[in-house]
């Protein structure tokens, strides 16, 4: 049974589509409902043939990495890891080793107007700046008119003097060596010798020709280790022979 229509709703296009048919699937014309048909399914992916792949790639030149002047991207190093406290104490301890038993290595450059020489293994900034005169002398020891021998020993005490009250940057003037025999600037050349062998090495960190306001060419920067006085930390005057 049908329902009954509801005579007052609103129909605004009821007058319009009257007398219009619309037309059931089975009336449509063939080509129509195919076409119908087809658009109502889903469209699944179409599986490409190798040989349709092929043709299409037909003519096409395999790139060139040479010619095309791409980057070559090559990988990463790694960073090595950084070195462990243990690793460092051990380097240190190896270090202190070294230096209780005197073996300690210098790098020496020099002319016959120039010398410097410095610990192997000194961070060369320190280095510039003794160079540079950045250091303040604390203490100088003027050598004019010492023997060989005569300059060798006070040079020791001089040097284990200060080192052990502190002090970091001594000056010490062997002079030119004009009044010298033969004008060669013996005492100049002995403390390269001096400076670099026992028991000076083991309290000398480096040492430079110094800046003409302190002396020139005939005289040195010398630039001492800190002292130590804590417990387990070497004592220098221990391992140095007795001066006299």
């Amino acid at each position: 049974m049908s329902k009954k229509e509801d005579p007052t709703a609103f129909r605004p296009f009821s007058g319009v589509l009257k007398g219009v048919k619309v037309a059931r699937k089975k009336d449509l014309p063939p080509a129509v409902a195919k076409a119908l048909s087809a658009a109502s399914k889903p469209t699944e992916p179409q599986e490409v043939d190798e040989s349709d792949f092929l043709r299409a790639m037909n003519g096409v030149a395999k790139l060139d990495r040479e010619k095309s002047g791409g980057r070559d991207i090559r990988p990463v190093t790694p960073l090595p890891p950084p070195p462990s406290p243990a690793d460092e104490e051990q380097k240190a301890l190896d270090a202190l080793r070294d230096l209780v038993a005197g073996r300690v290595e210098f790098t020496l450059e020099y002319s016959e107007e120039y010398v410097q020489g410095f610990v192997t293994d000194l961070d060369p900034k320190i280095y510039r700046q003794l160079r540079a005169g950045q250091f303040s002398p604390e203490a100088h020891l003027d050598l004019h008119g010492f023997t060989v021998d005569q300059a060798k020993l006070t040079l020791l005490h001089f040097v284990r003097e200060h080192y052990m009250a502190g002090k970091r940057c001594l000056l010490v003037i062997p002079g030119r060596g004009s009044n010298s025999p033969g004008g060669l600037p013996v005492l100049k050349e002995e403390l390269k010798s001096w400076l670099t062998h026992d028991p000076l090495k083991r309290a000398v960190l480096a040492f430079s020709t110094a800046l003409p306001r302190h002396g020139g060419t005939g005289a040195l920067y010398v630039l001492l280790r800190k002292f130590k006085k804590t417990k387990g930390k070497v004592r220098f005057e221990k391992d140095w022979p007795d001066f006299g």
